[in-house]
C-alpha cells in the first residue's frame, strides 16, 4: 500500500514573536501532538515544517520534524519561503497534500492545499471605520496585503479548515465559498480532574475580574472602561479590574491608559506588564471571574479556558460566543444603558447565578477536545 505523503508547514509559528501566537500557536502544538498521538502510519507518511524556536515536539514516532529558520517579520523571505521554497520542497519529497496552518498558499499548485482559516479579521478591520482607524501607514499595507493572501488562499485551497461555524458562515456570505469545501474542526482546551479552589487568590473585599485578551481595538477594552465607570455612578465600587495580555497595538494601549485616567478608574482598573513567560494557572488563579466584550472572535478560547478554571464567563453577545458557549456564558449587549449596567450589577453579586455558571461551564467544556479537532483533521487528510 503506498503511503500517502501530506506536509503542514508551521515554519511561521512562534509563540510570542514574529509571524503569529497565541491562540494560533496553541492550536498548531495541539494539533501536531495529537496527530503524532493518533496517526495511522499505515496510511500516511507525514513531515511538519517547524521554526526552531517553535518547542515541544520532541521524540516524536509518527511525524518527521524539520526545523527551518524562517523570517517571518521580513516579507520578502516570507514571499520566498512560501512561493518558491515550499512548493519545490513538495515536488522534491513527492507531498501529496500540503496542509498550511495560516492562510498563506503557493502561487504555483504542485499538489492537493489545505489551509487553517482562523478567522477573517483582515477584514472585519479594513471594513469597519471604528477600527480601521487605529491602522497605521504600514499596518493598513500589512492588513491590505495579507487581505489579498488570504482570499488566494481561500480560493486555491481544496478545503478549508476553520474554528467555528461563525467563520464558516462568513466564508460563505463574503466569499461565496461552497459549504462542502469549509470544514469546522473546534478548538479546545486541557481537560483538568481538580480545580485547586484554594491556589486562587481572592480579596474577599472585592470581586476581581480579568480581562485576559491583547491589546487590540477589537478585544473591547474601552467598553470594560465604560462599564466600569456606570459600575461606580450606580453605586457599585466593590471591584477591581486587571488587564492582561501582549501590546498588539501600542497607541491603542496608550488610549486606554488616557480613558481610565479620564474616568478616573486608576483605584479599579489594573495593567498587568505582559509577561510571555506566564502559565495559564498564573494568569487565572487570580480571578473571581472574566469578562471579554471583543467585537469580534474567529473563536475566542480564552472563555473557554476559564471555564477551565471554574470561572464564569461574562462576554460580548457575538455569534461564535454564543455558538461556543451556549448556555454556560452571561452575554452583554452591544448598548450598555444606565439599566442593563444595573442589571449586570446585580448579577455579579448574584452567588447562585456565579455557581451556575461554573457548573454549566464545566459541562461546557465536555463538547471540546484537541482529540476530537485532530482526528477530524486526520480524517480530512485521508478524503482528499
Amino acid at each position: 500500500m503506498v503511503k500517502k505523503r501530506v506536509c503542514i508547514d508551521i515554519s511561521n509559528i512562534v509563540p510570542g514573536k514574529g509571524g503569529s501566537g497565541g491562540g494560533i500557536a496553541t492550536y498548531t502544538f495541539n494539533l501536531i501532538n495529537r496527530i503524532n498521538q493518533l496517526i495511522n502510519v499505515k496510511e500516511l507518511e507525514i513531515y511538519c515544517i517547524k521554526h526552531p524556536d517553535f518547542n515541544g515536539f520532541d521524540n516524536f514516532n509518527n511525524i518527521k520534524i524539520i526545523n527551518t529558520q524562517v523570517k517571518n517579520k521580513t516579507i520578502l523571505h516570507r514571499i520566498y519561503w512560501t512561493h518558491i521554497y515550499l512548493p519545490f520542497f513538495c515536488i522534491r519529497n513527492k507531498i501529496n497534500l500540503l496542509h498550511k496552518v495560516t492562510p498563506e498558499l503557493p502561487l504555483l499548485k504542485v499538489c492537493s492545499y489545505i489551509c487553517t482559516l482562523h478567522d477573517l479579521m483582515f477584514d472585519f478591520y479594513l471594513s469597519n471605520k471604528t477600527m480601521k482607524r487605529n491602522l497605521k501607514r504600514k499596518d493598513l499595507i500589512k492588513f491590505y496585503f495579507f487581505k489579498i493572501v488570504t482570499k488566494h488562499a481561500i480560493l486555491t485551497s481544496t478545503a478549508i479548515i476553520v474554528p467555528s461555524y461563525s467563520v464558516k458562515d462568513e466564508l460563505i456570505k463574503n466569499y461565496k465559498i461552497k459549504d462542502e469545501k469549509i470544514y469546522v474542526t473546534h478548538e479546545a482546551v486541557e481537560k483538568r480532574n481538580e480545580i485547586n479552589m484554594k491556589s486562587r487568590i481572592m480579596d474577599s473585599k472585592k470581586l476581581h475580574i480579568g480581562v485576559i485578551a491583547a491589546f487590540s481595538p477589537h478585544k473591547g477594552h474601552l467598553k470594560v472602561l465604560d462599564m466600569a465607570y456606570k459600575f461606580i455612578q450606580s453605586g457599585f465600587t466593590n471591584f477591581k479590574i486587571s488587564f492582561r495580555g501582549v501590546p498588539a497595538f501600542p497607541n491603542y494601549l496608550k488610549e486606554i491608559i488616557t480613558l481610565k485616567e479620564k474616568l478616573s478608574l486608576n483605584d479599579y482598573i489594573f495593567i498587568v506588564p505582559f509577561d510571555p513567560k506566564a502559565k495559564l494557572e498564573d494568569i487565572y488563579s487570580e480571578f473571581n471571574l472574566i469578562i471579554l466584550l471583543s467585537e469580534y472572535e474567529g473563536f475566542g478560547l480564552p472563555v473557554l479556558e476559564a471555564q477551565s478554571y471554574n470561572l464564569p464567563v461574562f462576554c460580548s453577545d457575538i455569534p461564535v460566543f454564543r455558538e461556543i458557549l451556549g448556555n454556560s456564558g452571561y452575554f452583554i449587549g452591544e448598548d450598555l444603558s444606565t439599566c442593563l449596567v444595573k442589571n449586570i450589577v446585580a448579577d455579579l453579586n448574584d452567588k447562585k447565578l456565579l455557581n451556575t455558571l461554573k457548573t454549566e461551564g464545566i459541562s461546557n467544556l465536555n463538547k471540546y477536545s484537541w482529540e476530537k479537532m485532530s482526528a477530524k483533521t486526520i480524517h480530512l487528510y485521508q478524503r482528499m
